[in-house]
């Protein structure tokens, strides 16, 4: 053991004497902080962005207030319809029979130099179909037979569906016997 001890100290001491910088050295400057990177300026105050009317139904539209309106059958000759509004103001939307095909129309216009569609939500799906349009370009219209599975889709939502057209604002509507007496009597 007395052996280990001279021969650890030959090698300790020239490890020792590396860690200490010679006479007269300057030391090595400090390694300089990274530049501080500038605060960034607070973002301006932009005012909160008010929801659109395309916006009102992006949420849970199954439990939406409904607006004011209702649903009224009439006979039209040989065709059968109900038509949404307040019963002054005319109509807002119509579901309508004629020769097994069901039209459903809503007010609005659709510039024509565009593609555009009715999105129809009830709580079981959602379909977006072409439109057409109808009595004198203030109606949006899609038809579909009578034996679409759409029709089923709308008379048994739970309460209410969606009708939405390219730019124009949507129209949440209550189901109610009158349009399933339309479908019925187109089949």
């Amino acid at each position: 053991m007395s052996r280990l001890r001279p021969a650890f100290a030959l090698i300790a001491l020239p490890l020792l004497a590396s860690c200490v910088a010679p006479r007269g050295a300057t030391p090595a400057p400090a390694p300089a902080a990274p530049p501080s990177a500038a605060s960034p300026a607070p973002a301006p105050a932009h005012p909160v962005p008010r929801p659109t009317a395309n916006d009102r139904y992006q949420g849970d539209w199954s439990v939406a207030d409904l607006g004011p309106g209702d649903w009224r059958y009439r006979r039209e000759g040989a065709a059968s319809a109900a038509h949404f509004g307040l019963a002054n103001e005319g109509t807002q939307a119509m579901i309508r029979c004629e020769g097994g095909m069901v039209t459903l129309s809503r007010m609005g216009v659709i510039p024509a130099d565009i593609a555009a569609f009715i999105n129809v939500r009830s709580s079981f799906s959602e379909r977006q179909l072409p439109i057409r349009s109808a009595a004198g370009g203030w109606l949006t219209a899609v038809e579909l037979p009578a034996s679409d599975p759409l029709w089923d889709q709308i008379i048994y939502s739970r309460g209410r569906f969606l009708i939405e057209a390219t730019r124009n604002e949507p129209k949440l509507v209550p189901t109610r016997p009158d349009v399933a007496r339309v479908i019925e009597d187109c089949r």
